[in-house]
């Protein structure tokens, strides 16, 4: 048997340590077995995932049949490639039967590594960082539950199988946003992140009932009766609707609303920052390896409706569409990153902004370059929100279990005196983000430019046009500078200067955008309503203020694992420089070799360092005090604090569609109570009639047939008295018969 027939137990692995933590109660005393099940069961699935990996890249996934070499027209994307599929019936449809599968291709196995890796990673820092939670267990049961249905997701065959899974992410992600759920911050965001990516979900929703009453199939892959058939994609990019969109347009921007929302690309992009809420193991994995990487992939996944759907037939372009959204999200979520605080929700606008540059790679045509930025942003992202966790660990022995105090960069300084191992991991993340040469960032985000580049100003064909990629790339490359300027500005401020956690920034001076209700503060039971801890809370007994330390081992390893592909992740690809053959994911991909430009290079890594060059110009003289303010909010403090309150969005939507809803509510309860009012009162008026109807059966029917009964009863008792069966009483009767009648007679006849 080969990797590929074992592919199956990759999902199963994780959801069979689910399983067994959450109904297996002896579990839940024994933390250290709980950690080695998880830990174990993944590794085990990491090692099926890269034997696939590794197979599928010596000796291919199948032959591709002649029709699913799917041409992407302008695109230049060449359809999937080889696929090793394997299914079975499940349910009966009309005529035919649903069937349900497994599909390794080049993307998937790619990914299965990835998600594999990155999620162990996380597992096993999960079992140093959550080690005094009293609710151990049951964390290590949601996020194997997590990673089981990002996997299955991914190596699912259909879309049918593929939403499922999709929706089980958004529940572990409401379960774990909200895990400490007595922090009334926690089970807000965790609401706020289930409604929000819940919209998007509708759409995506609506767009697979479209594409399966279309086409009758939801099956990937390029034969006959599959979604990706050339005929079936020809036929719907040339069929419009009632809008002027082609029939693939509007099935690929309703999907698109799925990766808006999972994605969280503008203007759904609100729940992400507010996700933070969650334990920090949790913040990586939805960041790196599962809930926002999803909704690349759908996109990746599905491209070829998404080229069908770029014709010139249709009013609009679905690929143009993308390429703006994630182009506006990108700078978008640059810009805020700028003027934040918290080490976690500065690395949250990042992951948002980095999105948008793999979602405007994929707009742009660059299906190669947004899968490489995919992969390799999992790793130096995974590795940066769990060095943030090593970071917030080790400030809590100085400045308590709030996370307001122990996240905020403005209390932190010289950490690379105090947490060496933590600072060394961090840093290696910090310059494959940031887009220094040699790191992994440096290539797939240069590749996204690239391409960006070529479509706007090389005279590249491309399915959008030259104009998009302008804006596009201009985009970019502000978002490229603004992204090494605030992670310099994070670095310079958390691990360089003085220590300034003894002499914490005051609760009372925190900005009224990183603000969370507090109920009660310190540590108290856990049935207690409070805004405590980003790490343990309510476990902790009082404890002797000291400077911050390094994590242990169990914390340390992971991040050590996923400095190597934070580093060396980028060499997938290499652009094929002094000689040396490169290309290789693209020849993996079974994609076209991207050619190596001279000066989109130049210009990003030129700007990547004037962005570290101004961060530490600004900062590094910058905090004295931890109460000092940011040298941007001294020269220019009205953008700051725009910029610091996320250009209010989230004020905006409250007070325009928040107040919409509540007016709605208030109008949906009035009629409630109207309703209620006639059905009451048709219940009253049933009830008088019932009452008015009982009284005439009890007073006519009722008694009057008694009464009746009696008198019969009463007068044949009387007769009865007659009958004595004497003759002479017979004779007496008939004589005063007799006597009655004369008198009637004479009287009435008279």
């Amino acid at each position: 048997m080969t990797f590929f027939d074992w592919a199956w137990m990759i999902p199963l692995l994780p959801l069979v340590a689910f399983v067994v933590i959450t109904f297996f109660a002896p579990l839940y005393k024994d933390k250290r077995t709980t950690a080695i099940i998880a830990v174990v069961l993944m590794v085990l699935a990491t090692f099926i995932a890269w034997g696939v990996l590794l197979q599928g890249a010596r000796s291919g996934f199948g032959a591709a049949p002649a029709e699913a070499q799917v041409t992407g027209g302008e695109a230049g994307f060449r359809g999937f490639g080889g696929a090793f599929t394997r299914s079975f019936d499940w349910a009966p449809t009309g005529n035919s039967v649903f069937r349900m599968g497994d599909r390794i291709d080049a993307p998937v196995a790619a990914m299965l590594a990835m998600v594999t890796l990155a999620a162990t990673c996380i597992h096993l820092f999960s079992a140093g960082y959550m080690a005094e939670d009293p609710r151990f267990a049951r964390f290590f049961s949601f996020i194997a539950l997590f990673t089981a249905s990002m996997l299955g997701m991914v190596l699912s065959d259909n879309l049918l199988l593929f939403f499922i899974c999709w929706e089980l992410m958004g529940l572990c992600s409401y379960l774990l946003i909200g895990f400490w759920y007595y922090k009334p911050s926690a089970y807000m965001a965790a609401r706020k992140a289930f409604i929000t990516t819940r919209i998007g979900d509708v759409g995506m929703m609506l767009g697979l009932f479209y594409l399966y009453q279309r086409s009758g199939s939801l099956t990937f892959g390029s034969a006959p009766g599959q979604v990706f058939d050339p005929a079936f994609l020809s036929q719907v990019s040339q069929q419009t609707t009632a809008f002027g969109l082609s029939v693939a347009a509007a099935i690929a921007l309703l999907i698109f609303m799925g990766t808006v929302g999972k994605s969280a690309q503008f203007p759904l992009h609100v729940w992400l920052p507010d996700a933070m809420e969650g334990p920090t193991p949790v913040s990586a994995l939805i960041h790196a390896a599962t809930m926002v990487a999803a909704g690349v992939f759908l996109v990746a996944r599905t491209y070829p409706i998404f080229v069908a759907g770029s014709t010139d037939a249709s009013s609009i372009h679905a690929l143009t569409v993308v390429a703006l959204i994630g182009a506006f999200t990108a700078i978008f979520a640059a810009l805020i990153a700028v003027a934040q605080f918290d080490i976690k929700r500065i690395l949250a606008y990042s992951t948002l902004s980095q999105l948008g540059f793999m979602v405007a790679a994929l707009g742009m045509g660059g299906w190669v370059a947004g899968m490489f930025h995919l992969l390799t942003h999992a790793f130096f992202k995974a590795l940066l929100f769990l060095g943030s966790g090593s970071i917030i660990h080790g400030m809590e022995a100085t400045v308590g279990h709030d996370s307001r105090n122990s996240q905020d960069i403005r209390n932190m300084g010289n950490l690379r005196r105090f947490m060496p191992r933590t600072y060394w991991p961090y840093m290696i993340g910090y310059l494959a983000l940031a887009g220094v040469p040699l790191f992994s960032g440096f290539f797939s985000k240069d590749e996204i430019l690239a391409d960006a580049f070529g479509v706007g100003f090389g005279g590249q064909a491309g399915v959008v046009s030259p104009l998009t990629g302008q804006i596009v790339y201009i985009l970019l490359t502000i978002a490229a500078f603004l992204t090494a300027f605030y992670m310099t500005r994070q670095i310079v401020v958390v691990f360089f200067g003085n220590f300034r956690g003894h002499q914490p920034r005051p609760l009372a001076a925190t900005a009224p955008s990183e603000k969370v209700a507090v109920v009660k503060t310190g540590h108290t039971d856990l049935g207690s309503a409070q805004e405590d801890d980003e790490h343990t809370a309510a476990i902790y007994s009082e404890h002797k203020t000291h400077d911050p330390h390094d994590s242990p081992w169990t914390m340390l390893l992971p991040l050590f694992v996923l400095a190597i592909f934070a580093f060396g992740a980028g060499y997938a690809n290499w652009p094929g420089l002094f000689g040396i053959h490169g290309g290789w994911l693209s020849h993996f991909f079974a994609q076209e070799e991207g050619s190596f430009n001279v000066v989109t290079t130049a210009i990003a890594t030129l700007l990547a360092f004037a962005g570290i060059f101004l961060g530490y110009v600004l900062y590094r003289p910058a905090f004295a005090y931890a109460t000092d303010a940011d040298p941007l909010e001294r020269m220019m403090p009205g953008i700051f604090r725009i910029l610091n309150n996320k250009f209010g969005v989230d004020e905006f939507y409250g007070a325009t569609i928040g107040r919409l809803t509540d007016i709605f509510g208030i109008g949906l309860t009035v009629f409630d109570k109207m309703v209620d009012s006639v059905v009451n009162g048709v219940g009253q008026l049933s009830l008088l009639l019932a009452k008015l109807n009982f009284i005439i059966d009890d007073l006519f029917l009722n008694q009057g047939a008694d009464t009746l009964a009696e008198a019969t009863t009463y007068t044949g008792d009387g007769m009865r008295q007659t009958t004595t069966g004497k003759i002479q009483d017979y004779g007496a009767l008939i004589f005063t018969g007799v006597l009655i009648l004369a008198v009637i007679y004479l009287f009435a006849f008279k």
